[in-house]
């Protein structure tokens, strides 16, 4: 049953007031997704510009509300009615052209010529961009672990979303990547500090590399957690 159904609010005030309602601090949040909390913080004040591309962001409310035990699909509904629209703002806009305006003369040959070199001016930047496009490494954004972190697990959780399709590979090691564009894998620690290098590639493409420093200390540790966060 969907819950907040009666209150007149943004996606942001319910996703806030369904964390608090549930006892939940944005720290506790901030483990159980591997979203940080900056992200979290902007889903939940309405900063929607504030995050990545649209793809992440619906990934970030699928998390959010499945950690929750809520209904993601329909905070995901409440996304597209509030910034649904916003997603082809910017990158398709054209500049505008200013047209000349001739004065009775105009050859046909140079009207031909000029034809046929803006076709292969036309053609050669359309190779141009199919080209960068083939070979531009994929984005990746890590949500977990964090850089120069502190484990006193002997495995490691490594997480993350991944641009279009691409093979993902953790210490030179395949992983694999499912339908919404995310991967998930453990990673086994020793003792001390570890690296671990995430990579991303497309066929014919650069790779894109993130490198993270973890250091695995087997020693039982006690935390204690705030359960709510103003």
């Amino acid at each position: 049953m969907r819950k907040l159904d009666c209150e007149p609010q943004t996606l942001a005030k319910k996703l806030r007031a369904l964390r608090r309602g549930k006892a939940v601090s944005l720290k506790m949040m901030e483990r159980e997704t591997h979203i940080q909390k900056k992200y979290l913080e902007a889903l939940e004040q309405g900063r929607f510009e504030d995050l990545p591309e649209p793809i992440y962001a619906r990934n970030f409310i699928r998390a959010y509300a499945r950690a929750l035990g809520a209904d993601e699909t329909y905070f995901l509904e409440l996304y597209e009615e509030e910034c649904g629209a916003c997603d082809l703002i910017g990158p398709m806009r054209s500049p505008r052209q200013r047209v000349e305006r001739k004065k009775f003369f105009v050859w046909n040959h140079f009207l031909r010529f000029s034809g046929i070199g803006c076709l292969l001016v036309g053609v050669f930047a359309y190779i141009g961009w199919q080209v960068f496009s083939i070979i531009q490494s994929p984005k990746v954004i890590l949500l977990s672990p964090a850089n120069d972190s502190l484990t006193h697990e002997a495995q490691l959780n490594v997480r993350g979303i991944v641009e279009g399709e691409a093979s993902v590979y953790v210490n030179g090691e395949p992983i694999v990547v499912d339908e919404n564009r995310t991967f998930n894998a453990y990673v086994d620690l020793r003792e001390g500090l570890n690296t671990l290098v995430i990579e991303a590639e497309r066929r014919y493409s650069r790779k894109s590399v993130i490198q993270r420093s973890v250091v695995f200390d087997p020693e039982p540790w006690i935390t204690q957690v705030s359960y709510l966060e103003q």
